[in-house]
């Protein structure tokens, strides 16, 4: 049983080649590392390495007694490292799928080493605020069309990062969409900007038709897109990473002309 366990843990929660410290923590917590994996020192110890950092894998097992991996993986990282040592500032973010890296860089560097509001959000890295170092950095490192369209938003203290991120992702989807000066996007949730049957699906890119199923978040896929997608990638979303169950259950639309959208229930994380 110890030994399935080690297995699911190494399976779940090993750090990929050339993947960032910072953004390997945050997947381990995405993944559930925080919630009932819970380990002691022995156990610890028998997951060898975890990390590919010989520093950051032996301070895991440091730790006595039993602690979830979460509260070894934070631990460790904290005593061998600084922000220093793991947050490479960018000049530039070329693609949106770096730019959100790079924003949770900067937000999990933020929770785990700044001495900000960020860090009550430790067991919760998507409640974390867009604090004024956070968002400096971000928009200093976009490429002008992303940069432009930065511009015209109006930093404030209660601006979460997860609703940044949709904001980026949105305007990615459908950036001719947005008229010209507009400041409050972020103020708006996901679900307002849901796709219309016209949108292009965001994981084929192909046109929706109605052989298309809405998330809880309001952004919608093809149903078999989407299926692939939380089965075989992330169970979250892929815009807005809210938690999502399978569609498997929503049956298909009763007919063509009619405009019933047809939605998955929130998921809670998964634990072992």
């Amino acid at each position: 049983e110890s030994q399935r366990k080690l297995q699911e843990i190494h399976q779940n929660f090993s750090r990929p080649p050339h993947q960032s410290v910072l953004l390997w923590l945050y997947e381990c917590w995405f993944a559930g590392a925080d919630v009932d994996v819970l380990l002691d020192r022995y156990e610890a110890r028998q997951l060898g390495y975890l990390s590919r950092d010989v520093a950051i894998d032996r301070g895991i097992w440091r730790k006595t007694g039993t602690h979830s991996l979460w509260t070894r993986l934070v631990s460790s990282v904290r005593d061998a490292y600084t922000a220093d040592d793991l947050l490479v500032y960018r000049d530039s973010w070329n693609s949106i799928w770096e730019g959100s890296q790079y924003l949770t860089e900067l937000t999990m560097a933020d929770i785990l080493f700044g001495n900000t509001q960020n860090s009550r959000y430790l067991s919760d890295p998507d409640g974390a605020y867009c604090t004024w170092h956070i968002w400096e950095a971000f928009t200093k490192s976009a490429p002008p069309v992303f940069a432009e369209v930065l511009s015209s938003v109006t930093w404030h203290r209660a601006l979460k990062v997860i609703k940044l991120k949709a904001f980026i992702w949105d305007y990615a989807l459908k950036p001719s969409s947005w008229p010209q000066g507009s400041l409050s996007r972020l103020e708006i949730q996901p679900k307002e900007y849901a796709a219309s049957s016209n949108d292009p699906c965001t994981i084929c890119h192909e046109e929706l038709g109605r052989n298309s199923c809405e998330l809880e978040c309001g952004h919608e896929f093809h149903r078999k897109c989407i299926r692939t997608w939380l089965q075989e990638h992330s169970s979250t979303c892929p815009i807005c990473r809210d938690y999502a169950v399978l569609p498997a259950d929503v049956p298909e639309r009763p007919a063509r002309n009619n405009p019933k959208h047809y939605k998955a229930k929130p998921w809670k994380r998964s634990v072992f």
